[in-house]
């Protein structure tokens, strides 16, 4: 039985996306992508493809995922502080 690590490193979320490493730390920079784990060098698989399910628009819509405008506006504010953005 083959077991796929959950968390990745960032040449391995890059092709995970499809896209080039470059690309994936202009994402990660721009917020388009979430940041790697706090202390770590490692992104979860779940968050980005949270993150690719927004973009492409097929997650959760606002008025049904219980979170309000407010608490939205902290955890990406928290995410850019985490990023030093």
């Amino acid at each position: 039985m083959t077991i796929e690590p959950r968390l990745i490193s960032r040449k391995e979320a890059a092709a995970y996306c499809g896209i080039g490493e470059s690309t994936f730390s202009l994402w990660v920079a721009n917020h388009k992508m979430p940041p790697a784990i706090a202390g770590t060098r490692k992104w979860d698989k779940r968050a980005i493809d949270a993150r690719l399910d927004e973009i492409s628009g097929i997650g959760i819509s606002p008025k049904n995922s219980g979170e309000t405008d407010l608490q939205k506006w902290r955890r990406e504010r928290d995410a850019r502080r985490k990023t030093g953005g």
